[in-house]
Parts: structure tokens; C-alpha cells; sequence
């Protein structure tokens, strides 16, 4: 899976999260393209990793903004 701008937006609606561009930038950068590794091999973000990803980057600011709601 691929994380795209209309997805990203979705979720953080759904979280009721808002994040700096440059932050959404970043989450684009890394999660919206395919990933190499060492030895060239290419694969996918699955959705459960990018959740996962988006959870952990994300928290500070559902606490920030939300007064401490939990991003789940």
C-alpha cells in the first residue's frame, strides 16, 4: 500500500488530528513510494505498518490537540 495525500487526509480526519505541512510532507515522502532495500529489492509499505507508522508519529499531536484523546 501506498499512503497518498486523499488517504493521509482521511485518516487524519478520522483521528480528528491536524499536523504541519512539513510533517505531511515527510509522511508523503516516506510512506508514498516504493522502498529498496539494501541488496535492491523493492516492496510495500503494508496498510498495517503504515498505520502503525502514523500512530507513533502522530501521538503527539492527537495529545497536543485533542487535550489527550488516544489515536486508535
Amino acid at each position: 500500500m501506498l499512503l497518498t495525500k486523499k488517504r493521509l487526509n482521511k485518516i487524519l480526519q478520522g483521528w480528528r488530528v491536524s499536523i504541519p505541512s512539513e510533517l505531511e510532507k515527510e509522511l508523503l515522502d516516506e510512506y508514498g513510494n516504493l522502498v529498496a532495500d539494501d541488496q535492491g529489492h523493492t516492496f510495500e509499505y503494508t496498510e498495517q505498518d503504515i498505520y502503525q507508522q502514523l500512530r507513533t508519529k502522530l501521538h503527539p499531536y492527537g495529545n497536543k490537540l485533542q487535550g489527550g484523546v488516544t489515536l486508535s
